[in-house]
């Protein structure tokens, strides 16, 4: 729990500082960049938390890595983070990054689960239902379950609407055997 209280406050620094330099845009796609490269290598995910590595060597390495392909803001951060002995927490920091960013420019994040797919127009509805009863911008996820055998289930932040077929008969199932 404290490591990810100390990303929190690493990403919202570091969201506090692109706002103030009007390049919070910029620091997001570099932050995309940052953790789509550790998530996509194994190695640098282990070298990152490794102790062994010495703090200067993950400085040198993440220079190497990302230093032509991020702006100056998104590497001083990761180079501080290296020097301050953080890099294990790159990943949680992205994470943390993109949920503080959300919540600073109205977008929520939705994950919709269906049986089968749906068509353009049916999400549309959804989303745009979904806008009005938040008053924020939906970012909305869709995956196919056909262990749900029907219906839909959301999911936005810790709240969860189920209504799928087998969310039913499992109501069902346990109303008639609690009778």
């Amino acid at each position: 729990m404290i490591s990810s209280k100390a990303a929190k406050r690493y990403a919202k620094a570091l969201l506090t500082l692109s706002q103030e330099q009007d390049s919070q845009e910029e620091v997001l796609e570099d932050i995309k960049t940052i953790h789509d490269t550790i998530k996509g290598s194994r190695d640098l995910q282990v070298t990152l938390k490794s102790p062994i590595v010495k703090p200067s060597d993950k400085t040198i390495i993440l220079g190497e890595i990302f230093s032509e392909h991020i702006g100056t803001l998104a590497m001083q951060f990761l180079l501080l983070i290296a020097e301050k002995e953080r890099s294990a927490l790159l990943p949680l920091i992205t994470e943390a990054f993109f949920s503080l960013y959300n919540e600073a420019v109205g977008i929520i994040d939705v994950t919709l689960k269906s049986a089968y797919p749906l068509e353009a127009a049916q999400l549309e509805s959804i989303s745009k239902a979904l806008e009005f009863s938040t008053k924020k911008n939906v970012h909305l996820q869709v995956e196919v379950v056909p262990s749900l055998l029907g219906g839909i289930t959301i999911q936005m932040e810790d709240t969860v609407i189920d209504g799928s077929v087998r969310h039913k008969l499992n109501e069902l199932e346990h109303t008639l055997l609690s009778q």
